[in-house]
């Protein structure tokens, strides 16, 4: 299975601490810029699935795995 790895530049809120900087995350898929985040879903800090949408900008791309 493919994924990627994605890590928060700063903390981001709506409704509570949704991703929290330096953090790590998982999509599903892998990825080669930043901007195909946009529609992608994550599992949040508070454990629920959240579209990245316009927070994209907010992250950086670690490594794609295959």
């Amino acid at each position: 299975m493919e994924y990627t790895i994605i890590k928060a530049k700063k903390d981001l809120y709506n409704g509570g601490l949704c991703f929290t900087k330096n953090k790590e995350y998982k999509v599903n898929v892998p990825i080669t810029n930043l901007a195909s985040l946009i529609n992608l879903t994550v599992v949040n800090n508070l454990g629920q699935r959240h579209c990245v949408g316009m927070w994209y900008k907010h992250f950086k791309n670690i490594i794609n795995f295959s």
